[in-house]
């Protein structure tokens, strides 16, 4: 039986400040205690928010009986034991992404969930819920730009953005990645849901680590910055759908860069800017929809109804896991200087 409100736990106080914020927002949830290895953000979160019970280890997060839910804050290699722990112990999870550092890692936790169904576990990625994004996914559904068979997605950002020196960012082992695990993967992952999550099959990547990085005095060298400031790449599926890709930190431009293109045969549509094209009377036109109507969700609200009304979280498990299949090939694809099989 659940209760009366929804009791969360938040781990990881860097963006979990913004987990805390989302789910103070809404009516059905308590934040009923946070966790952080920092006792300085503990206390700025307790004191501004008015949360009571903190923790330093997040196993004893994960034991409490009044903790319903977690929210998975902690950098990326710390992503599988933490969820297992919440799972183990009876927590539905809202796990940030990625699923984890590595496919290896990420299958211990689907493992976890599969053993356990009645656990709601939900990986954030937060691009799906965007209005434009819900009006497009509607009309792909319903037929409306035909098959699509190309996408394309662009976030580059600017040269204060790559992370500074020491930051466990700049580690492969920690991370998973750089740019494209950290930024990229919310485009990758927002067009290949819009097209349907066909089965990836190949993968061919390039990566680079040459951006002047912010706060470093010198160039990093791959001692220092085990991970890349740019990637770019092509993802082939089973149904011979294609999505193109590049992510970058570090660009030496004006303003950050976002852009995602679907084609069809019936038509096709942006996001960043919003647009549909469509034939009329052998005619290209474009229109931008009005989104004032459109209900979307955010992925906190999602999670939560998921929750209370048993339903199945968007995006699962086992769809980050295969977010990180595709990025882990890009990598084994660079490095190896030649497309790689997708598994």
């Amino acid at each position: 039986m659940l209760p009366e409100r929804i009791r969360i736990g938040v781990i990881g106080l860097e963006i979990g400040r913004w987990h805390v914020e989302s789910y103070l927002a809404i009516p059905e949830v308590k934040v009923s205690a946070v966790c952080d290895i920092d006792e300085r953000k503990l206390k700025t979160i307790t004191i501004r928010y008015g949360i009571m019970k903190t923790y330093t280890d997040y196993e004893e997060l994960c034991q409490s009986d009044d903790i319903d839910a977690v929210s998975i804050c902690v950098p990326n290699y710390m992503h599988t034991s933490v969820a297992i722990s919440a799972l183990e112990h009876g927590k539905h999870i809202l796990c940030e992404k990625p699923l984890s550092v590595s496919p290896e890692e990420g299958k211990k936790i689907l493992e976890v969930t599969n053993r356990l169904p009645n656990l709601k576990a939900m990986v954030a990625m937060k691009f799906r819920f965007s209005r434009g994004a819900a009006y497009i996914k509607n009309m792909i559904e319903n037929g409306e730009l035909g098959e699509v068979y190309y996408g394309f997605t662009s976030y580059l950002k600017r040269s204060g953005d790559v992370p500074k020196k020491g930051s466990w960012r700049t580690k492969k082992e920690l991370s998973g990645g750089g740019t494209l695990i950290d930024n990229g993967i919310h485009l990758l992952d927002l067009v290949w849901w819009l097209m349907g999550c066909p089965k990836p099959v190949e993968a061919f990547g390039n990566t680079y680590a040459k951006s002047i990085a912010n706060g470093w005095v010198e160039r990093p060298s791959s001692d220092t910055f085990g991970i890349e400031s740019l990637a770019t790449g092509i993802i082939k599926f089973e149904n011979d759908a294609s999505i193109m890709f590049d992510s970058a930190w570090g660009t030496l431009m004006d303003r950050e860069i976002m852009e995602i293109r679907l084609f069809g045969t019936k038509g096709s549509a942006t996001l960043w800017p919003f647009r549909i094209y469509y034939e009329d009377g052998g005619q290209i036109v474009s229109k931008t929809p009005n989104l004032t109507n459109i209900s979307s969700e955010n992925q906190f609200r999602h999670f939560i109804r998921c929750i209370t009304d048993n339903k199945q979280p968007n995006p699962s498990i086992e769809q980050g896991l295969t977010i990180l299949k595709m990025l882990d090939a890009v990598y084994r694809s660079a490095e190896k200087g030649r497309s790689v099989v997708i598994q």
